[in-house]
């Protein structure tokens, strides 16, 4: 036996059959059984752009469908399929749902469409029928009208859209997808601006246990056409929320029961009278870990945050404060998180030494918190930062570690703020200062 076949099976098939053609693999598979075995599994299809890939070396999008034709007789089975394009011409849209069908016939697991359409362009119906497909992206600018009735992706896990719309005027496409997925673990919603989606504004699953919605943002946008009116999510097995997007008039239903960590970044611009967080708010209650990413997350918070819920389950928070920025929201979370462990903050808040913003005047809301873990990410050293964090130090009685990030550059600096660090009086016995510089 050749030196190659007694290699092991899992190398054979990542670092050999990867870098054959399908008609040589078709040949080769001639030649043993062992190697008629390994070669009913092919690890990747790529073609992106018009450029060299791993089982096309081609040079267009014709050659790269013709070896599939040529896999789908030859290979079985099809661990990967990535199609990435710049732009897509009217001519080639038979073209690329040809490949699509014959990655599916492989019995594809992971699937990649990344293509640049403009127009009428339509996905083939056979996308939403796969029965391999375990992990799936489609992108970008796809328009998704409708579903066939016989929708149903019973292995897909994972499902990546990015800058997708959903336009379905008889019925809602994006809830028939999220209903077609049975096991759904995780969504990502790139470009996501479902202002522009004709849909229930409802995201609802049974089974999903990350989200991550990201917006995709523009230097000038006209909301004069669109609403930013709901939107509702009804996800109980849901662990891990990232949202990025405008602020919505009201959250109707907000169903995140089983809510461990939360990243939020909400931009206020669409934020009005009438916008009604209190469902949102109430959403989070079980929320362990909670990340507000921009000041207008906070002071979202700091509007609504009365009548919210206690937070009995969040142990971390992180608020990107600002040396000029109101801490009432953070006042609030602190008074409504009662098991609140590790705080984390950006600048501390001061104006000068003789003006502290009223929201903490005398620091009482610290007096009964039991946070045991302080960090600063951005700390240099001024009067009014070391003013700040003394009453910090004085009123957290259960503080164990205080976490310093310090940005000076020389040696006399950091020496300096490292023994004025350690000369701060302290509520807590058991405080131990960690400074890092850099």
């Amino acid at each position: 036996m050749d030196r190659i076949s007694n290699l092991p099976d899992d190398f054979i098939v990542t670092h050999v059959v990867s870098l054959l053609s399908a008609k040589a693999a078709a040949c080769l598979k001639c030649t043993s059984k062992k190697w008629r075995n390994l070669l009913t599994v092919l690890p990747s299809a790529v073609l992106v752009g018009f450029s060299s890939s791993v089982v096309s070396t081609k040079a267009s999008l014709k050659d790269f469908a013709d070896e599939l034709v040529s896999a789908r007789h030859a290979i079985h089975r099809l661990r990967r399929f990535s199609l990435k394009l710049q732009s897509l011409d009217f001519a080639q849209y038979s073209t690329v749902n040809d490949c699509l069908r014959d990655a599916f016939k492989c019995g594809v697991l992971d699937l990649e469409l990344d293509v640049n359409v403009q127009g009428d362009y339509s996905l083939p119906s056979e996308i939403f029928t796969c029965k391999s497909v375990v992990k799936m992206k489609l992108g970008s600018g796809f328009v998704i009208d409708s579903l066939p009735k016989n929708a149903l992706l019973p292995a897909l896990k994972t499902l990546l859209l990015d800058s997708v719309r959903f336009n379905d005027t008889v019925g809602c496409a994006f809830t028939r997808l999220l209903s077609a997925c049975p096991v759904l673990e995780e969504l990502v919603i790139d470009g996501f601006n479902c202002e522009r989606w004709n849909w229930s504004h409802i995201v609802c699953s049974q089974t999903l246990r990350r989200l991550t919605i990201r917006r995709a943002y523009t230097v000038e946008e006209d909301f004069e056409d669109y609403e930013f009116k709901r939107i509702s999510f009804d996800i109980p097995s849901l662990a891990y929320l990232e949202y990025d997007d405008y602020i919505h008039d009201e959250f109707p239903v907000v169903n995140l029961d089983s809510l461990v960590e939360a990243t939020l970044d909400f931009n206020l611009l669409t934020f009005w009278n009438k916008t009604d967080p209190t469902n949102l708010f109430s959403g989070l209650k079980n929320v362990q870990i909670l990340r507000l990413d921009c000041a207008d997350t906070v002071l979202l918070f700091g509007v609504g945050s009365e009548t919210a819920t206690v937070f009995e389950n969040m142990s971390h928070l992180y608020m990107p404060t600002e040396t000029h920025f109101c801490w009432d929201g953070l006042k609030r979370f602190v008074k409504k998180s009662p098991n609140l462990r590790t705080l984390t903050i950006g600048d501390l808040h001061y104006r000068d030494l003789k003006s502290v913003c009223k929201c903490v005047e005398g620091y009482s809301f610290l007096l009964n918190s039991p946070i045991e873990i302080l960090k600063i990410t951005r700390f240099n050293g001024s009067i009014g930062e070391m003013v700040q964090l003394k009453h910090f130090l004085e009123k957290l009685q259960c503080l164990v570690l205080l976490k310093v990030h310090v940005k000076v550059s020389s040696d006399e600096e950091k020496l300096q703020i490292l023994a004025d660090l350690l000369m701060l009086p302290r509520a807590s016995s058991k405080c131990k200062v960690e400074v890092k510089f850099g």
